[in-house]
């Protein structure tokens, strides 16, 4: 991505289907970008439970997200391309501080640019949960389908 505003497009977008497929009780309208320079999660909504922030970070390898950005037209996926920074991205997630009262949730997506299916993911994902959820009140995964990673509940 090359620039905030295009990320905003696309994280409102993200989350636009994972509220949709979640079931969510978004008030109309309420959705918008915030402002991560001054301490906000990526996405401000309100449901009908209450005011609340939305995170968001993707799994992905990034080698496919440096081929994609230079314009490769690789139909196969190298070998290689079996790891992603998920672990990573979500330690440095939960060890961020945000200037809000109202919740946040960190979600998870992989758009379709990682190699790895989604319970390799999990497997990757949960010992960084061990020591606790962070700033966050529910993580989930969006990817093949909704799978809420913390706390730990049915599949969606």
């Amino acid at each position: 991505m090359t620039s905030e505003y295009e990320k905003g497009i696309v994280e409102l977008s993200i989350f636009a289907l994972f509220a949709k497929e979640a079931g969510l009780k978004i008030i109309n309208g309420s959705p918008r970008k915030s402002d991560p320079n001054k301490g906000k999660p990526d996405i401000f909504c309100v449901l009908d439970t209450g005011p609340i922030y939305y995170e968001l970070t993707e799994a992905c390898a990034p080698e496919f997200v440096a081929s994609v950005s230079n314009g490769s037209n690789k139909q196969e996926t190298p070998s290689e391309w079996h790891t992603d920074v998920s672990e990573e991205t979500v330690q440095k997630k939960l060890e961020k501080n945000y200037q809000v009262t109202e919740p946040v949730e960190l979600l998870i997506y992989t758009a379709g640019r990682t190699a790895l299916p989604d319970e390799e993911i999990i497997e990757k994902i949960q010992p960084v949960l061990s020591d606790g959820p962070g700033p966050f009140r529910r993580i989930w995964l969006f990817g093949e389908k909704i799978t809420q990673l913390f706390p730990t509940e049915s599949k969606k």
